[in-house]
């Protein structure tokens, strides 16, 4: 199970998000999977995928690798004008939003994936997207993991 995987599985048993085969309330950026989601129309309120960058740390001999990956939570708000509208998008979706954080941290005993996930210092910033009217959360989410360099995933030739 990958961690997409797993977000869109959360985002199929979430009853605010209800992603299913006929509304698509899930989405990753990655591009292989944007291939997979490009023939269907979205749905809102929902969750979005957005895999970014890495940073090694560590010493030589135990190196560590973090990827972070930012989950964003958005509703479609009909009148970008209405404050109460927009209001109560931010209040849904920071519901949403921490009912996967609490669900992530469940699961760190029962979805090995999630053991690498940790939601201490986690950001949750409000997102404004004016032009699409989409308004809602962002989680900044790290996922560390020992940086084993045995096989170097046989790229290299090697006697």
């Amino acid at each position: 199970m990958t961690f997409s995987d797993y977000i869109a599985n959360l985002a199929s048993e979430h009853q605010a998000v209800k992603h299913s085969e006929q509304e698509c309330h899930y989405s990753d950026l990655s591009e292989d999977a944007q291939n997979a989601f490009s023939h269907r129309k979205m749905h809102y309120p929902c969750v979005v995928l957005d895999e970014g960058g890495a940073v090694f740390s560590g010493s030589d001999s135990q190196p560590y690798q973090t990827d972070f990956y930012q989950l964003l939570f958005v509703d479609h708000v009909r009148d970008t004008g209405n404050a109460t509208e927009i209001r109560d998008a931010f209040t849904r979706m920071k519901t949403v939003a921490k009912d996967f954080l609490k669900r992530m941290v469940r699961d760190r005993r029962r979805v090995p994936l999630m053991n690498r996930f940790s939601i201490v210092d986690v950001e949750m910033e409000r997102v404004y997207l004016e032009s699409p009217a989409l308004y809602g959360y962002a989680v900044a989410l790290k996922n560390l993991s020992l940086f084993v360099d045995l096989d170097c995933n046989q790229a290299f030739e090697e006697d």
